[in-house]
């Protein structure tokens, strides 16, 4: 059945569906391209360990002369009992001391309108990843599709979130009419 010969409501929500499916598409790429540091594809090789369907750690290696695979960088994955990405942390090469070093970690929350993102640096007095200087807001409305994202940068002297940049999404009632 074509979607022209479908009842209009139903055409509306067929519409609505691959929207919102797009929607979190494109919030997920977001995500994942705030939180990686690799400048070219084409000089890293990539081993990714993957447990139950699930990516657990991901290896990246600096490929050298067309043939030597030195390590790089790796990513920790953390999930919570909904399968929903909750942590990243990334892991430097020290070649002195031929191990990983923690770097930095994001750390995604989820709530019921909207999902925050923070990026925090390893801070090696306390142990912890307790440096948190940025962290981006996605707002969601009540069909679960993006609204809004706010990306803020902490304030250590006024000790509070700044509003660095602020980005309102597509009005989707106007974009499902210019979809007739």
């Amino acid at each position: 059945m074509s979607l022209s010969t479908l009842p209009l409501q139903h055409q509306k929500e067929q519409k609505l569906k691959k929207i919102n499916s797009m929607n979190a598409t494109v919030i997920l790429s977001a995500v994942m391209a705030m939180a990686t540091s690799v400048a070219s594809v084409s000089n890293f090789a990539y081993n990714s360990e993957i447990n139950n369907g699930k990516v657990e750690s991901q290896t990246v290696y600096e490929v050298q002369n067309q043939k030597y695979l030195q390590p790089h960088l790796k990513y920790n994955y953390t999930y919570d009992e909904q399968n929903r990405l909750i942590q990243k942390e990334v892991l430097k090469w020290n070649k002195q001391a031929q191990k990983y070093d923690k770097d930095r970690c994001l750390t995604i929350t989820y709530g019921t309108d909207e999902t925050a993102v923070e990026y925090a640096s390893w801070n090696a007095k306390t142990n912890a990843y307790s440096n948190i200087k940025e962290k981006a807001v996605y707002r969601e409305n009540a069909m679960g599709m993006a609204e809004n994202y706010q990306s803020y940068a902490w304030n250590e002297r006024q000790n509070e979130w700044n509003l660095v940049v602020e980005h309102a999404t597509l009005n989707w009632e106007e974009a499902l009419l210019t979809m007739k």
